[in-house]
């Protein structure tokens, strides 16, 4: 890796919840008009009032301030069509939808249940080989949320599968993935991988794109996440019929919650607000909000869960419990920092952060920087022939490491000098540089 700096993507008092969504008291949505928010349009305050937890029936001859295609093409943006085509369904609204923007939503609904029946047995005979092999899974995200928490596989769209096992089952566990004939790409570098990431490589199957995890955030991640804890205080479950594990309820929040403040920086929409709204929905009875909240302050991530669980009690009505709110954030979110996340949120923009490289590749002590330094300046005689082909046969070897030197310098200061130009033309016009310094101070 060459670049010295990777752009991650992708004090008033705040307004109560239910009034930064547009809510009545009563948790019913309201139209823009009502809302009174100008930077947020008809078609986005009633999808967000279709999708809210309280699940209010729509009234009858109620429409959109907006033209339907509009909501529609929203939600095709959001990657939520199929859910929303359920909650018109429930709430009896089909009557108000347009002919063809319904049959459209329910084409789309019946596509996305296709997809996820073969997902489904593709992701059966896995956990069954992995299993059966004496491997633990835990089963993350995507393929547990649209099972267990929604309840419906067509409900929650997904690209991959994520499954986490034991680190040292890693090899094992991709081995019997390769056996089961699935293409990959092989790291070059395990070392590398596991200093860089939380995952190796994607293995493809009849289609799915599985990912083995050994952690839940990448290891440049600000937060201190003990993955022994997750082990422990994962439960049974089953998964397309086959007996797996789950993480805890509260560290599914937590992990959900992470997941798309930190890693995707709000950049995946509202998709994971709807995640974070289902979940609490689903494990009502038995979250335990106190430990929720000792948990995020625990791994340094009170801010990252605030702000998103602020965001899914302020646009979807969760049920988020104000206090556990004020304990994760005292005095609340400033309105400026809301609205900018919001916004973030609804353009799937996300926001922007630059990421030191050598904090990017996990190191802190001027030692182990120093290290890492000389282990990319001084190459092996091996990785030396492939980036310079001459140097191969070369009986003056120390010729191309002065070269390299050159190079890394060159690369540094060139990346470096970009950064501050970047920064230079956007000071004062990055919207979202609140944001971002919020979520990186200490809470």
């Amino acid at each position: 890796m060459s670049k010295d700096y990777v752009e991650r993507l992708p004090a008033t008092e705040p307004e109560p919840a239910a009034a930064r969504a547009g809510l009545n008291a009563d948790g019913s949505g309201l139209l823009a008009s009502e809302a009174g928010h100008s930077n947020r349009t008809g078609a986005e305050e009633f999808l967000l009032r279709c999708l809210s937890a309280g699940r209010k029936p729509l009234a009858a001859g109620r429409e959109p301030a907006a033209d339907w295609s509009e909501v529609v093409a929203i939600a095709d943006k959001h990657g939520i069509t199929p859910l929303l085509y359920t909650r018109l369904k429930q709430s009896g609204a089909q009557t108000c939808v347009p002919a063809d923007v319904w049959e459209r939503l329910r084409r789309t609904h019946f596509a996305s249940a296709i997809r996820s029946m073969s997902f489904s047995g593709g992701l059966r005979k896995v956990l069954q080989r992995l299993c059966s092999s004496g491997i633990k899974v835990i089963v993350l995200k995507g393929a547990y949320l649209a099972e267990v928490v929604y309840g419906d596989d067509a409900l929650r769209p997904m690209a991959d599968i994520d499954l986490l096992v034991p680190r040292a089952e890693l090899s094992r566990a991709q081995a019997i993935l390769l056996d089961m004939g699935g293409p990959h790409q092989q790291p070059d570098d395990i070392e590398w991988c596991y200093r860089l990431g939380s995952h190796l490589p994607p293995v493809a199957y009849l289609g799915l794109a599985i990912e083995l995890h050994w952690a839940i955030a990448l290891p440049t991640s600000p937060f201190r996440i003990d993955i022994s804890g997750l082990w422990k205080r994962a439960h049974p479950a089953t998964m397309v019929g086959i007996d797996v594990l789950a993480l805890s309820s509260e560290d599914l929040l937590l992990h959900v919650c992470l997941h798309a403040s930190s890693k995707h920086c709000l950049g995946e929409g509202l998709r994971p607000l709807c995640d974070i709204s289902e979940t609490i929905q689903r494990f009502r009875s038995e979250m335990d909000w106190a430990e929720v909240a000792e948990r995020a302050r625990e791994w340094g991530a009170a801010r990252h869960m605030g702000l998103m669980l602020n965001l899914a009690q302020g646009m979807l009505g969760a049920d988020v419990p104000d206090a556990v709110l004020e304990q994760l954030v005292p005095g609340g979110i400033d309105e400026r920092i809301f609205e900018a996340a919001r916004e973030s949120v609804l353009a799937r923009t996300g926001y922007r952060q630059w990421v030191p490289l050598l904090d990017l590749l996990g190191v802190e002590s001027i030692g182990d920087k120093a290290r890492l330094l000389w282990d990319r300046v001084f190459l092996s005689r091996g990785e030396m022939g492939e980036t310079y082909p001459a140097s191969r046969n070369s009986r003056h070897l120390y010729r191309y490491y002065a070269l390299r030197i050159r190079d890394v310098i060159r690369t540094y200061s060139s990346h470096t000098l970009r950064r501050g130009r970047l920064m230079v033309q956007n000071r004062g016009r990055d919207r979202n540089a609140a944001l971002v310094n919020w979520l990186s101070e200490k809470s």
